[in-house]
This record gives structure tokens, sequence and C-alpha cells, in this order.
């Protein structure tokens, strides 16, 4: 089968949605003065009742949070605004006024002053990766607004239009002072908005850059803060981006919280997921958020974030800063929070709000916003707080904990330890005290009674003759030469059973997805290549992208492969329900062959014979993840990736390739394993070429800093 672009899979029009079609016709009437009812709309269509009345439901929630139902829809046929829920209506049958920028830049959208229906635009507050913020004019009020617009217009996919909708709905539903107030929702020549509240003023990231604030002023702000977001959880919504510059404040020195963008139901199964860059910011998001495990967001997620922002606001900085995105998920996961009084002289009970609602376990901070808040007060009015602070001991034990000697000791990971753990352990190396030389001995004999190099090493690698078999019996053989013993291999179905047989102790390596690298006491030796996602759909389906899936047979690969790991965070990013799709743990061999499968996941090396082989024939195609940035975002084991035709030579794929999203393959031991092996491995593994094509050099595997890596591995990449 041909490949087409994706530009024209999503401007064919040739089968247009009929309850799109229905819609539009009903818009057109009203505003042509028609005096059809809204249920007798819905009559006229019986085949489409369900749909259409889901459809103007969505419309009544917008409406009657701001003010209307879309039974109000019948107004001035002057009147080009129309206040809709967001769907996929067919854009060609809009008359589109606003023009349309190729490329977001400084200079996209319409040229200002534009008038568009009720609200005239006259100047950009702010843009983000997927809208653009303008002020404008609301003529029949004669008041200013914030119009938000989704930055690609007409350009936006399904997705785009789910997502901004499913933002103007959660904040919608508040009605708190301190809240950014949403008043209208609607689809202006194809370009899909909503109209709310203008703050004129500031934020709170302008004060941070500043420098640290006034500690009374700081807990007056994050107590406001916290009252908003105490309302928010109350109607079921968590935030999960809460940070400085979502937090406005008015000329009147009064906060308001904005940007409900990432906002989830709780207890819902799907979150409201916001466009673009940014999905949270890794400096103010709690361990949970930032370990990717959306299943335990709750309530103190946003508590901890809170805590983060009064943080920064009396420090100057938050509590996390590195050169990296990833050095600063991996701080926020492993690392406890500084002390507020290391980096200020704020008052002791401030440090013990703070750390109360940066400690890693969400169970110890406070049990909601308003608990938070009440403390603020009660230190604003010089009561005591409830919050107790942590022990002497306590704090010793911490500290003890990130000195990197007693981290090795204790089987934790010590991230970028501060300068003065580091002069605390050189001091403690150079003291000449009884105790220090015990634990040292101690330390040093225990070390070279466990660097003993295994009688028979045994890898652990995948199902035969795949890449991650092939990988394992090469190193096996140059390893067993090195090291002059015999080195096994394991046969297994891939990520999930290798980890299962390295933790367990059944094998000294393992070839691990990046996804399945989890838990302290697994450490990696080195990063292999990179895997490409492989979504393979059967030739004569009429699936064209993977949110069509549902209702379908998909194959994503063994019970204990890294594909079917990779696969379940794909849906969850495409907000698929798995209940809703028939779902089957078979390998491509297998599913290739079962013509009931439609759709095939396979997360395996570009240039793979199989898949080379599954593309010659015909019987599946590949399709594009679009998405590819905001899933790297959303999971951040995965990387944007683009498949090329040389990979897999004349088999029909487009010029331009097939965007995907990537992985990465290690090679992974246990923590404890000896350092003479992990050398060993090393060596083996860079010395007499790459074992495989694409595989990842010494010199790149250097620059992985962030890697939770064996110490003698990063002993050896830092020797280079």
């Amino acid at each position: 089968m041909p490949y087409e672009s994706n530009t024209n899979h999503d401007d064919d029009h040739s089968q247009p949605d009929p309850v799109d079609e229905a819609f539009v016709a009903y818009l057109k009437a009203l505003d042509a003065g028609g005096d059809d009812s809204r249920e007798e709309f819905v009559q006229r269509f019986p085949e489409l009742r369900s749909q259409l009345s889901e459809l103007l439901d969505a419309a009544d929630l917008i409406e009657q949070l701001a003010g209307g139902t879309s039974r109000d829809l019948k107004r001035d046929p002057g009147a080009n605004t129309r206040g809709v829920a967001a769907t996929g209506i067919a854009m060609d049958d809009l008359d589109a006024t606003l023009p349309v920028t190729p490329v977001p830049g400084e200079d996209a959208g319409p040229k200002l002053p534009f008038e568009m229906g009720d609200y005239v635009l006259e100047r950009v507050l702010g843009r983000g990766g997927m809208g653009v913020v303008y002020l404008a004019r609301q003529k029949n009020l004669d008041r200013p607004v914030a119009v938000k617009m989704i930055r690609s217009g007409m350009l936006a996919g399904s997705d785009e239009i789910k997502r901004f909708s499913a933002e103007a709905k959660a904040a919608a539903r508040l009605k708190h002072p301190n809240i950014v107030g949403v008043h209208h929702f609607g689809l202006e020549g194809g370009h899909y908005y909503f109209s709310m509240d203008f703050v004129a003023g500031s934020d709170l990231s302008k004060i941070v850059d500043s420098g640290p604030l006034d500690p009374r002023h700081a807990a007056r702000y994050v107590r406001d803060v916290a009252l908003a977001i105490h309302h928010a959880h109350e109607r079921g919504l968590l935030h999960r981006d809460l940070k400085p510059a979502n937090v406005l404040i008015d000329e009147n020195d009064q906060i308001h919280v904005t940007d409900f963008g990432l906002a989830k139901q709780v207890d819902a199964e799907s979150s409201l997921t916001n466009s673009g860059a940014a999905i949270g910011t890794p400096n103010y998001m709690a361990p949970e958020q930032a370990n990717g495990d959306h299943s335990q967001t709750c309530r103190q997620s946003d508590v901890y974030s809170l805590g983060a922002i009064l943080f920064a606001l009396i420090t100057g900085r938050p509590p996390f800063v590195t050169d990296s995105v990833m050095q600063t998920l991996l701080q926020v996961i492993h690392k406890p929070a500084p002390s507020l009084r290391s980096m200020s002289d704020a008052p002791e009970d401030l440090e013990t709000i703070v750390a109360k609602c940066l400690t890693k376990d969400p169970a110890e901070r406070y049990p909601s916003a308003e608990a938070l808040a009440d403390d603020l007060e009660r230190f604003l009015k010089g009561r005591p707080i409830t919050a107790l602070p942590r022990t002497r001991l306590q704090r010793c034990v911490d500290f003890l904990c990130d000195v990197p000697l007693f981290a090795v000791l204790l089987g934790r990971r010590s991230i970028h330890p501060t300068d003065a753990h580091e002069r605390f352990q050189s001091l403690m190396l150079l003291s000449g005290f009884t105790a220090t030389l015990v634990l040292s001995a101690a330390f040093f004999g225990s070390h070279l009674l466990n660097d003993r190099m295994p009688s028979q090493p045994k890898i652990a690698g995948g199902p035969i003759g795949d890449a991650y078999d092939r990988l394992a019996s090469g190193l096996a053989e140059r390893l067993g030469q090195s090291i002059d013993r015999k080195v096994e291999t394991l046969q297994t179905e891939g990520s999930v059973e290798n980890l299962e047989h390295l933790v367990s102790g059944d094998v000294d390596l393992a070839i691990l997805q990046a996804s399945a690298v989890r838990g302290e006491q697994v450490s990696v030796i080195a990063p292999l290549y990179y895997e490409a996602l492989h979504v393979l759909a059967r030739s004569e389906s009429r699936i064209e992208n993977l949110s069509q899936v549902e209702g379908t047979r998909v194959a994503i690969g063994g019970r204990r492969s890294g594909s079917q790991l990779a696969a379940h965070m794909l849906f969850e990013s495409f907000h698929l329900d798995e209940k809703k799709i028939d779902i089957t743990y078979q390998p491509l061999s297998i599913a290739q062959r079962d013509p009931k499968t439609s759709v095939v996941i396979a997360c395996i090396a570009r240039g793979s014979e199989s898949i080379r082989a599954v593309l010659t024939s015909k019987a599946f195609r590949l399709l594009s993840i679009d998405q590819a940035v905001e899933i790297s975002l959303d999971h951040p084991t995965f990387r944007p990736l683009q498949i090329r035709v040389d990979d897999y030579g004349d088999v029909g794929l487009p010029a331009e390739g097939i965007s995907t999203i990537g992985t990465t393959a290690f090679l992974a031991t246990r923590s404890n394993a000896p350092d003479s092996l992990v050398t060993a491995v090393l060596k083996a593994l860079y010395e007499d070429g790459a074992l495989l094509p694409g595989m990842i050099s010494r010199q790149h595997a250097a620059e992985w800093q962030g890697l939770a890596l064996h110490r003698a591995a990063r002993a050896f990449y830092e020797s280079e």
C-alpha cells in the first residue's frame, strides 16, 4: 500500500464526519435565524441522537459554568462567536477570518488590533507550546479580558482541540476570587478560543527572578494560593502544574491561580493534559510526577509544588536546580530537598512547613492544601504551627545518607552530593578517630571481599535471533576470551523477564529497555543503542493513526517484553481506554500470521530484519506518531525518533521517513556487582569495535552522566 503524507491524511474531507456536518448545519441555521429547537434538531437525526446529545451536553458544561448554555445559541444573526465544546468540526464548513502562520513565532497570528466577534484583540500577553494569550476588549460589556487561542489555529489536530477544551472545562468549573475565571469558550472562523479574566500586574516568577522575598510576604502569597487550590481539590481537580509563572499578582497585591491545562480529575483513569512543550515543570514537580507514575498523583502532589514555590520565593531559586531536565528529575526523585535555612535566614517554623511539603513520601506531607494554608496562617499570626520539625537525629541521618561513602555502604544512590557532603567525607577519611578507621577498614574489606569475578558469568538477552540475543551472544564471546572463563547467555522474552532474572540473582548482566531500569538494586553499565517504536497497521485496514485502534486487535509483544511496557505508556499518552482494545501479548513473528490482528507494536532497533521482512511483504505498513515531542515529555524514557528510508531500503517509506518515538537499550547489572566484572565487561564492549550497527560509542556513553551508573562504570567513563 503506498504511503501518504500526514498532511494529506489530516486535510482529507472526502468523508466528513456526519455528526460534525449536522452540528455545523445547526449552527448555521441558528445564525440565519432558524426556529428549530434543540429537541427538534436532535429528532431530525435519529441515527446520530446519542452523539449529538453528548456534543450539546459538552457545550452546556462550558456555557453553564460561564453563565449560559448551548440552548442559548440562538442570538443576533450578526454575531459570529459560537459557544461550543471542542470537537472535530469540519473546518471547510466555516469561514476563516484569522490568518494561519505555518511556523509559530513571535509574529504568528492576526495583525493587531483584530476584531473577532465580540472581542477586539489588542496585544499578545504570552505564548506557550500550544496556545497564545491576547489582551482583548469585550465590546458588549466594554471590559478587558484575556483571550487564549490554539496557536496552530485551523491546523490544530483533534488531540489539541480536546486538550484545549479540557483546559477551559477545568477552569470554568471553579468559581473562586483567587482563581482566574473563564467567561466563554467558542469557535470563531475555524479557531478555538476561550476568554477569561484579565489580571493586570505581574506573576510570582518575576518575583523569584528578582531575588528573595520577605518570608512573611511569601507565606501570605502561598497561603492564598493554597486556599485557591483547596477549592479546586474540593471540586475534584488537581492542578499538577503549580509554579510561580502560573500565579498572577494583581495591582492590589492579590494572587490569582491560572493555567489548568494539566488538571486531572481526581479518581479518573485519564488525565487532562495540556499541549506543547510542558507537561509540568521539573523544578516544582512532585517526585511521583517526576517518576512518571500518574496513578500516584494526588492532592499531596500539589502540596509539594506549593512548598517548592514557597522555597523559591524565600531563597530566590527552586529546591532543585541542575544543568539538564534529566538531572533535575533524578534529584527530585532521589535527593532530599535542601533545608530552607541552609539558603536563607527564614524563621524555623517556615523551614518546618517547607520540609513537610517537600518530603518524598506523599503520606508525610500535609493531607490537604487547606491544612498547609492553616499552618501558614498560624505562622503569620505568631501561633504555634501543627507541623513538627525533624529531630536532630533525623537530620543527621539524612545528611549522612547523602555522603557518597555512606550511600555506598547503605546501598543508596547519591545524586550529585553537595560541597558540604564532600567536605565531610574528606574530613572523615583524613581524621584519626578510631571509629573512622574502623569504618574505612570495614568498607574496604567488604569491597575486596565482594569484588570477586563470578566463576561463570551469565547474560540475559532476548528471543532467539533478535537484537538482544545477538548482542548478548557477541558480548559473551568477547568477555569469555578476556577473562578466560565460560560466559553463558540466557534467551528470554525481553526486558521484563531480564529484570526479574537480574534482581533474583539468576544472571549477572541483563539487557534492559530504559523503562525497565528501575529499583535501587539495578545499576547501568552502558547505554547500548536506540530502539524505535514501530507501529504497524495491516495494509487493508483503514487505521491511519494510533487513536483509531479502539475496537481492534492490537499485538504488543510478550507479557515479559519491553515492547508491552512501551505500548502501555503509548496508550496512556493517547488517552486510549485499554478496556476497549483487544490487546494480545504476542511478538511480531506470531502476530503477523494472525489475520484478526490489525495493529502490531514492536519496540526494536531500526533496521531490524523482522520488521524489514514484514514491510517487504506489504502485509503491514508503518504509522507515524506525530505527537513524539509531547509523548517524550510525558514519559522521560522516550525521545522523538525518525525511521529513515535507508533503515529498511526499498519498502515504500516516504522520503521524509516516519516520525515515531524511541527509547534506549541499556546493559545493566546489580548495584553490588563486582567492580572487576563491570570493568571487564566495558573493555570487552568497546575495545574491539561495535557489536551491533548503530551502537552508542564509549565517547557518547561517557556523556550520559545523569544515569544511575554502577560505580565502576562511572570510573571507567571518567577515565576517558
